[in-house]
């Protein structure tokens, strides 16, 4: 009845301490949740910030890059009539006139062209769309001359950017390269385009306070770059890591970068002009991009914080009600374990036995006949084998009781370490008498186990002076029954008891199995 009474608390204990368990697992599961999604948002709201900016610096540069190609095919296509009238017709007075009437028309209608000039093969300037050619004027020491001076192809070069000598206004070329009609080197024709008319365009379009818009060269030199400025001018940022992504065949791309220029850390977007050796780059102050993020991020921390305390301390006082209903549960049951311990200590000792720490007879008795039972029902084979001590008596009165008793712990010892399956049972069935209980063991099985036994205390080499082999040794009887059959736990007892009497008669020391009887009988 006490123990009912103790199994119900403790039961009753249990279920409280479950229940906070689960309470503080689902607070705990809530505010984890909770901390996990708002990291979640913050991030991905970084990611979609950033991801949205990149998507508009593309079409941004998309749309520049279409804008200077035209510009540029604009200029080109007038210059490239020119160099195809001229192969033709050569610079004399009457071409040039006719030219000069076609060019400054299309000046006119060009507003980006600065304007368009015409070079013979020293340099001197035949024709120039914005007024008289001054006497003398000779540009052979420009870039654009000297390349197209040294290289026979007819396709367009763009130069660097340079200022004017006539304007002083900072201006792009676009030229190509005329020849005489045998082929050989007539000078250049060349479109020169105002930066100012670059700048205008990109006036238009917010960049936030320190994004950018940079024109370049495909070989890494600044075109024109907005903010403007006269030092920025054809600076070298082949090394940056923008032209560090422009390889071969890539034509376009997004990335975070930090600036060759200012150093600053921005969102960007790269697009190499169509038809041009140029590159356009579009970037956005990575900093001001995520002003914006931080204000969300920081309102929702403020919102999530809030939750977050709320309901940890709802959970906290949920939980600290449900301890004290269960406190005095607790003292109880402390009381009542010491009492169901010191009850399951002295039932334990009413199964074991005290010298040896094996199972006594009493515990023996009720393993064997569930064993039998058990095996009954499941046809199984159950296997007995039984120990005796040899000549155990003489040991007793030469060494004394204290020796003897050492003696019976230490083949006990040698037991225990053999019978080590969950199923079976090794007790102290008497005196110097041993029982092993095998379940689902035949009599290999079980001669096996026993051997392992018998040999092992041999080699132990525990003296025994009033025994013929000068050590302890065991004598072993084994008997074995099938489920089938309709033996009893006193027939299992009496034949391995058999066996065991065999093995003394003859000799000691051996260990002789229940069949080898019937086989001699």
């Amino acid at each position: 009845m006490i123990t009912a009474a103790t199994s119900f608390l403790k039961a009753e204990w249990a279920d409280a301490k479950l229940k906070i368990g689960h309470v503080v697992l689902f607070v705990a599961a809530v505010c984890i949740s909770l901390i996990g999604i708002s990291i979640w948002g913050v991030f991905n709201s970084l990611q979609y910030h950033l991801h949205d900016k990149e998507i508009e610096m593309s079409n941004l540069s998309k749309a520049l890059s279409s804008n200077i190609a035209a510009t540029f095919a604009q200029a080109d296509t007038v210059i490239l009539g020119i160099q195809g009238q001229v192969g033709i017709e050569g610079t004399g007075p009457e071409t040039l006139k006719r030219l000069g009437d076609v060019l400054k028309n299309q000046q006119k209608s060009l507003p980006q062209v600065h304007g368009f000039s015409i070079y013979d093969e020293q340099g001197l300037r035949l024709f120039n769309s914005n007024g008289k050619v001054p006497p003398g004027a000779n540009n052979s020491d420009r870039d654009y001359f000297t390349y197209h001076r040294d290289h026979a192809s007819l396709e367009p070069y763009i130069g660097p950017s340079i200022l004017s000598r006539s304007t002083n206004e900072w201006i792009i070329s676009i030229s190509r390269r005329l020849n005489h009609p045998d082929g050989s080197f007539a000078g250049v024709t060349i479109a020169t385009i105002y930066l100012k008319y670059f700048l205008s365009l990109y006036d238009g379009i917010d960049m936030g306070e320190n994004g950018i818009i940079n024109l370049t060269s495909s070989t890494g030199h600044i075109v024109v770059r907005k903010p403007f400025h006269d030092a920025d001018i054809g600076t070298d940022i082949s090394t940056g890591e923008v032209f560090a992504l422009l390889k071969p065949g890539v034509s376009s791309g997004t990335a975070t970068i930090r600036s060759f220029i200012d150093h600053a850390e921005r969102v960007i977007s790269f697009q190499r002009v169509n038809g041009y050796p140029l590159v356009i780059i579009a970037a956005f102050d990575r900093n001001e991009i995520l002003a914006d993020w931080r204000s969300e991020s920081f309102a929702s921390f403020l919102i999530s914080s809030v939750l977050l305390l709320t309901l940890s301390f709802l959970g906290y006082r949920l939980i600290k009600l449900m301890s004290l209903q269960i406190h005095a549960q607790k003292e109880l049951q402390r009381s009542e374990e010491i009492y169901i311990e010191a009850n399951k200590e002295l039932g334990q000792m009413a199964l074991e036995d005290g010298l040896t720490g094996l199972p006594n007879r009493r515990k023996f008795d009720l393993f064997i006949h569930a064993e039998i039972n058990k095996a009954r029902r499941r046809s199984d084979d159950v296997a007995l084998i039984m120990i005796d001590v040899d000549l155990f008596k003489k040991y007793n009165d030469h060494y004394g009781h204290v020796q003897g008793d050492e003696c019976l712990r230490s083949v006990s010892t040698i037991i225990k370490r053999n019978i080590t399956r969950e199923g079976d049972l090794a007790a102290r069935y008497g005196g110097e008498e041993f029982a092993i209980v095998l379940s689902n063991t035949d009599y290999v099985g079980a001669f096996i186990i026993a051997e392992k036994i018998r040999t092992e205390l041999e080699k132990s080499s525990m003296e025994h002076s009033e025994s013929p082999a000068n050590v302890v040794t065991v004598s072993i009887g084994i008997s074995t029954l099938s489920g089938s059959k309709s033996d009893t736990p006193e027939d299992l007892i009496d034949i391995a008891d058999k066996a065991l009497y065999v093995a003394k008669t003859n000799g000691r020391n051996r260990t002789v199995i229940s069949n080898y009887l019937d086989a001699t009988a």
